[in-house]
């Protein structure tokens, strides 16, 4: 059963991958057996954390800094990967952002522009460049990263989690699209974890966190390392027919 699970001999690359879920899921892929690309914005980030996988599990880990929001560096990030190498097995599309708690009516065009560029317009890119290498070797995994609110809405954070959705119905159609290549994909739904990005809402929002904790059946917080079960899970054989799926990681929290 344990083999199932195992990623040794495979490539992943986590964008997002210095700082909550996408830190816990690099170093638990790593730890599945799997070399690792640590992608972020922040070469020094990418480098730290990179060296801490490398020491703390023994597999190899590359950083590479790239900006999701750049359109024209995303084909250089997978061909410096493919280099090094030789594949990618696993993409988890990871980062995103949401700044600002920002209604509807006061969103500008920039404000649009820049989540859009990173929470859709990135991994949509990035899992397009990757999927016919992934074809090419075989098949792969990729792993869109949403949201909880993907399900649903609420004031001030339409932006985000609209792109979100759009990501999930995104993940369906490659799923449908990809499936003659042997690429497999699927979209991971957190609700709340005690991340960088929670903890920046709670700043304009002094109960957001306890409400959160109290809206889950478990009536708590989850830790970023909980996501990790469920990543690998969705990259491994352990998964093997499981394609064009969502699953919300939440504590029983409800979407609507």
């Amino acid at each position: 059963m344990q083999n199932r699970f195992d990623l040794t001999g495979r490539v992943s690359l986590v964008t997002g991958a210095t700082k909550g879920l996408g830190r816990a899921m690099v170093q638990g892929l790593a730890e599945a057996g799997s070399d690792v690309v640590v992608v972020s914005r922040k070469a020094d980030l990418c480098e730290a954390v990179a060296r801490q996988i490398e020491e703390s599990t023994g597999r190899r880990a590359l950083p590479v800094a790239c900006h999701m929001g750049d359109w024209n560096a995303l084909p250089g990030l997978v061909d410096r990967v493919c280099d090094e190498f030789g594949k990618i097995d696993v993409l988890v599309n990871n980062a995103g952002i949401n700044p600002a708690m920002t209604p509807i009516m006061d969103m500008t065009e920039e404000y649009f522009d820049k989540l859009c560029s990173v929470n859709l317009k990135g991994p949509i890119r990035l899992a397009a460049l990757v999927a016919p290498r992934m074809g090419e070797q075989g098949g792969g995994s990729i792993i869109n990263v949403t949201t909880l609110g993907s399900y649903s809405a609420g004031p001030g954070v339409g932006t985000y989690t609209g792109l979100k959705a759009a990501l999930l119905n995104f993940t369906k159609t490659m799923a449908a699209e990809w499936v003659s290549l042997g690429v497999r994909v699927n979209a991971l739904a957190p609700g709340p974890f005690l991340i960088e990005m929670m903890k920046g809402t709670a700043k304009y929002d002094t109960g957001f966190i306890d409400r959160a904790a109290e809206a889950t059946l478990m009536k708590r917080i989850a830790d970023p390392e909980e996501i990790v079960g469920l990543t690998l899970f969705l990259a491994s054989d352990a998964s093997s027919y499981v394609t064009g799926e969502d699953y919300s990681i939440a504590g029983g929290m409800r979407s609507n």
